[in-house]
């Protein structure tokens, strides 16, 4: 068979070079929603899980892991990955079992919930739970849950490789973080709660040096809702959503930082299993909140949002409900390419799943529900 003419093999190169010029935008492009697994101990729980965005574009996870909740083998784990997610590092022991915050009169009991916090100086924050222990003579120690909580704060300028000691940042009695710190004129304001008298408060804290400061705080009394979680509003206040201990469904309030005022809480349209939940603003004036569609179980994790943040229109799910549940504690940030990020814990705490999604595929699921 005789070969074809070199002019008519240029020609045929030329055309296929044009194709792949107008397809390579959308194949080469990320893809709309992206799942991932956290490398995590296989045996044990792993739960209460952050994420953050470093200065470098990589991201950094971190969370608690034992043999169970409040269990003396606890430590916080943290892995490193791309911007995509789409690889991990083996995790590293940020803070081991038996850690003593700066201060403490004892070596702690146990470990909890995390926050990160990343500053323009590049350092990256880490607010955590702690279980306090209280030896009594004779009796031993007397602290056995999250009632005796407090929350420990400690910084790293390596991207999380290594942490300096811990520092006691809330000493409020089951005192314990859950969401986002958000940054406001003067340092960040921190959601928590008192797990022994159910209640929510927001703190500002200052981040100097390697000592944070908690600089004010402002309870929202007369309410046992917990677990704060925070959206910022475009006339500077923040919108709260919380979890609700009684399961009559997702509550909402509205503090102003400037004056330290709650609005009395309202109750959405929201189901809630006594579960956290966690919010973002979608970039169009809208809340988008990451629950558990139940008032019994928390098998999913969906979407729902709202204009006025009491009534939501429901979306897709977000978790996989055949192979993830129960899946729980979401935490989610917004990257500086517009994409979300969010992780949370599946397979009833024994694991931790990564997801990014961007606008587009926001958009389906609210069009579509799936």
């Amino acid at each position: 068979m005789s070969k074809p003419p070199a002019a008519f093999v240029l020609r045929q190169a030329w055309v296929f070079a044009l194709l792949l010029s107008w397809l390579a935008p959308s194949a080469l492009a990320a893809p709309s929603i992206f799942r991932a697994e956290i490398p995590s101990p296989a045996v044990g729980e792993n739960h209460g899980a952050a994420i953050a965005e470093l200065a470098s574009g990589a991201l950094l996870v971190c969370w608690y892991s034992g043999a169970h909740e409040e269990d003396v083998s606890v430590r916080i784990l943290c892995s490193r990955g791309k911007s995509d997610g789409a690889s991990w590092s083996t995790p590293w022991t940020a803070v081991p079992p038996g850690d003593q915050a700066i201060g403490a009169s004892a070596p702690n009991k146990s470990l909890g919930n995390v926050t990160l916090t990343v500053t323009p100086d590049g350092r990256i924050w880490m607010a955590h739970g702690v279980i306090q222990d209280w030896l009594l003579p004779v009796v031993g120690n007397i602290c056995r849950n999250w009632a005796c909580g407090r929350i420990d704060a400690r910084v790293s300028a390596d991207d999380g490789r290594t942490w300096s000691p811990g520092h006691r940042l809330v000493d409020l009695g089951g005192a314990l973080p859950r969401a986002e710190l958000k940054p406001v004129e003067g340092g960040y304001l921190l959601p928590f709660y008192e797990e022994s008298a159910q209640r929510a408060t927001i703190g500002r804290v200052a981040f100097l040096g390697d000592a944070p400061v908690l600089q004010a705080s402002w309870p929202l009394e007369g309410w046992k809702l917990i677990q704060p979680a925070l959206v910022r509003q475009s006339d500077g206040r923040f919108r709260v959503f919380f979890r609700d201990p009684q399961r009559q469904g997702v509550y909402v309030a509205l503090f102003d930082p400037g004056a330290g005022d709650w609005t009395a809480p309202e109750l959405t349209n929201l189901p809630n299993p006594s579960a956290a939940v966690d919010a973002f603003d979608d970039g169009a004036g809208r809340d988008v909140l990451i629950y558990n569609p139940s008032n019994t179980s928390r098998d999913v994790l969906a979407l729902a949002r709202s204009s006025d943040g009491v009534h939501f229109e429901t979306g897709c799910n977000l978790s996989l409900p055949g192979s993830e549940a129960a899946a729980a504690y979401p935490s989610v940030i917004r990257g500086r390419d517009g994409a979300w990020r969010a992780v949370y814990s599946a397979n009833a705490k024994g694991r931790i799943k990564f997801v990014r999604f961007a606008s587009d595929w926001l958009e389906e699921c609210f069009a579509h529900k799936g």
